[in-house]
């Protein structure tokens, strides 16, 4: 355990205590949770895209020990007819932890909850998928008719609702740049149409235009595209997490990880930024 001071102070008779860690490095981190898949329907009809994982960042400092890092997966698209899209697993870091997305919903099922939800063809009334307040929003859903379908929510933005034979566009994504390099994260999938498939949020999956829905990015934990005419959801794209630190806030400790990551440094900042579950040591 890293070394501590406890100060006291009296007042109105009560003795708070506060507890200052000594010998522990202050870091920022980035937690995005796997994109849920984009759901499959019957021939002649749309099915809706993925919710975007989670996204959560923060501030914390950390003793001396070894800290797990999970890193959560993309949910799969729907491969027999009829059938929604996977939900993607959850990442985490320290006491953080986000949700995966919710997977695409067709005429009889609900886009899935999750993060953000996933969309829903609007046939018969069902709506999207419910998102997690702080995390991602909901999806959309069809006009009726199920030629359409909607987009899968995003961190920043609801999916959209279909319209006609024209997919609903996924929820927007936001951006971070704690590796040196401005990415975008937890977009929505967009919803599958007959004739023309929504646009996906940052690194999500487009809907299929009567075709297959396009898979997500890699570690960008958006959500995959919704198909339409009986073809194949798109698979939701993978989470990340990334831990940095102040480079001149290091000199006492040495820090090192496992698992599938790189390292580098970007202006007063040293980063560590894991595409797969690991740990990050610091001793």
């Amino acid at each position: 355990m890293p070394n501590r001071r406890e100060l006291g102070y009296v007042s109105a008779g009560s003795v708070p205590t506060v507890t200052i860690l000594v010998n522990a490095l202050a870091v920022d981190y980035l937690v995005v949770g796997g994109g849920g898949g984009g759901a499959r329907n019957s021939a002649s009809v749309s099915a809706g895209g993925g919710g975007a994982g989670g996204f959560v960042t923060g501030s914390s400092l950390l003793g001396k020990t070894t800290y797990t890092v999970k890193v959560g997966a993309g949910g799969s698209g729907a491969t027999s007819n009829a059938r929604s899209g996977k939900n993607g697993t959850a990442s985490g870091f320290i006491n953080a932890a986000n949700g995966g997305g919710g997977g695409g919903g067709t005429a009889a099922y609900q886009g899935r909850d999750g993060a953000s939800g996933g969309g829903s063809t609007g046939g018969t009334g069902v709506p999207g998928g419910t998102g997690i307040s702080g995390e991602g929003n909901n999806g959309g859903e069809g006009p009726g008719g199920e030629t359409s379908s909607g987009g899968g929510g995003g961190y920043a933005g609801v999916g959209s609702n279909g319209v006609s034979n024209t997919g609903g566009a996924g929820g927007a994504a936001t951006s971070n740049d704690y590796n040196g390099t401005t990415t975008s994260y937890s977009g929505g999938g967009g919803g599958g149409g007959n004739t023309t498939g929504g646009t996906a949020g940052g690194g999500g999956g487009n809907g299929g235009s009567n075709s297959a829905g396009s898979n997500a990015s890699a570690n960008q934990g958006g959500g995959g595209g919704g198909s339409a005419g009986a073809n194949n959801g798109g698979n939701g794209g993978s989470g990340r997490v990334i831990v940095r630190y102040l480079t001149a806030d290091a000199g006492s400790f040495s820090i090192s990880a496992t698992g599938t990551y790189t390292t580098g440094t970007s202006g007063s900042y040293t980063y560590y930024d894991f595409t797969a579950t690991g740990t990050l040591v610091v001793a």
